[in-house]
């Protein structure tokens, strides 16, 4: 299993029968729901892109990060 820092809740995975990336939640290893709607189906970069705000709004909530 991959080690990942503690403050990064959101990874990417590509299912096996599927040809697209979903955003995975650490806490459910599920593809995160974001105002009812289901992360998954994402081409790569889009896929990185959205991992990459829903983390810096994680930890930024959580205070891990400050705004700037």
């Amino acid at each position: 299993m991959e080690k990942r820092p503690p403050h990064i809740r959101f990874h990417l995975r590509k299912f096996d029968d599927e040809p697209y990336w979903s955003v995975i939640d650490i806490f459910t290893g599920q593809p995160h729901y974001l105002n009812g709607v289901r992360l998954d189906s994402f081409e790569a970069d889009e896929a990185d892109d959205m991992v990459d705000l829903l983390n810096l709004h994680d930890m930024q909530v959580r205070g891990v990060l400050r705004d700037q």
